[in-house]
C-alpha cells in the first residue's frame, strides 16, 4: 500500500519492514496513536470548559444549573460543548478498545 502526502510517498509495506513489523500491526498502532492523541485533545478541551465553572464533568455542570448557582444562559454554550465532547470521548474510547 502506498500513501501519498504533500511532501512524499510512503510505502507502508517498506516502512513496516524497516520497523520489523507487519503492515497490519503498523496500521493498528498508527490508528491507536492517532485516536489517543485525539482523546488527549478532546479531554483537554473538556477540562478547560469545565474549569470555567469549577467543575470536572457534565453532571456537575447540570448540578450548578439545578441548584441555581449559575444562570442557564451563562453556561449553556459550555454545557452543550461538554456534552458533545463527553459523547465524542466515549465513542473514541470504545474505538480504541476495539484496537487493543
Amino acid at each position: 500500500m502506498r500513501v501519498r502526502s504533500v511532501t512524499a510517498d510512503v510505502d507502508v509495506g517498506e516502512l513496516a519492514k524497516e520497523l520489523a513489523m507487519s503492515e497490519q500491526d503498523l496500521l493498528v498502532q498508527s490508528l491507536r496513536s492517532f485516536i489517543a492523541e485525539q482523546l488527549r485533545l478532546l479531554r483537554a478541551e473538556k477540562q478547560a470548559r469545565c474549569a470555567r465553572f469549577g467543575v470536572t464533568s457534565l453532571e456537575e455542570m447540570d448540578r450548578l444549573i439545578s441548584e441555581g448557582a449559575v444562570e442557564e444562559e451563562e453556561i449553556l454554550d459550555d454545557f452543550q460543548n461538554v456534552d458533545y465532547l463527553t459523547a465524542r470521548i466515549e465513542h473514541l474510547e470504545r474505538l480504541l478498545e476495539t484496537l487493543q
